[in-house]
């Protein structure tokens, strides 16, 4: 969802000035209030900041007491992102995790504090080359864009544990001049067997509102989920 700019590459990079732009999302699952989901990012010269937050709020705040801070950096062309480091601080019931990632070829390395012991079939974190990160991910899919490129995202999502496939597959539109990007997500590895077998691929769609001068800005996501589908909807 990043806008290609039609010149050479070496030009692009001199060309292109640095970007911010920020947002935030109020979260519901099953109509009722979850969270709040916030990003934003910075781009200049062919390199990339994102940042991420998320609270719990509503009766989610009241029984789960989750907080989880994010930022990730890295490359950038076009549509094409290539993390360099990953890091997210989140608290849980009172109690701090801490989870790093390191890229060196595209692949990742994890470092989690404090260290826990995982289940035989997490995805091995050598074995994820060309993956993305949580919060590179997000900035992807919820950053504004031009009309041609807002639709026209596939990529693999590495989270530590799990590897998934997030893909566009089609652009229809909305109403009062929306536009609406159906996506598939799959699960690839990692998961619980039985969570493979019984959902290994769910349908989700994103809304974007124009903006002028040919951008787009994303208004609202819908994923269906075991628990009932959320919703995201920008504030």
């Amino acid at each position: 969802m990043i806008g290609f700019l039609r010149c050479l590459p070496f030009a692009c990079l001199l060309a292109v000035p640095a970007a911010a732009e920020e947002g935030s999302f109020n979260v519901s699952l099953a109509g009722v209030r979850a969270g709040i989901l916030a990003y934003s990012g910075e781009e200049s010269g062919g390199r990339y900041t994102a940042r991420g937050s998320a609270r719990a709020s509503g009766l989610a705040g009241v029984v789960l007491d989750v907080t989880l801070d994010t930022v990730a950096q890295g490359r950038v062309r076009g549509n094409s992102y290539r993390p360099a480091s990953y890091r997210q601080v989140g608290t849980e019931r009172g109690k701090s995790r801490d989870m790093s990632f390191r890229y060196r070829g595209g692949v990742p390395s994890v470092t989690r504090n404090p260290p826990r012991t995982l289940p035989d079939y997490v995805a091995n974190p050598a074995a994820q080359g060309g993956t993305l990160d949580p919060t590179t991910t997000a900035y992807a899919m919820l950053r504004d864009r031009p009309r041609d490129l807002m639709c026209q995202l596939d990529i693999d999502l590495f989270d530590g544990r799990r590897r998934a496939e997030i893909k566009y597959v089609g652009l229809r539109q909305g109403r009062d001049g929306t536009l609406i990007c159906e996506g598939e997500y799959r699960r690839l590895q990692g998961f619980k067997p039985e969570e493979l077998a019984e959902k290994p691929f769910w349908p989700f769609t994103v809304t974007y509102s124009p903006l002028g001068g040919g951008n787009f800005r994303v208004t609202e996501v819908r994923i269906p989920t075991t628990f009932g589908a959320m919703r995201m909807r920008r504030r």
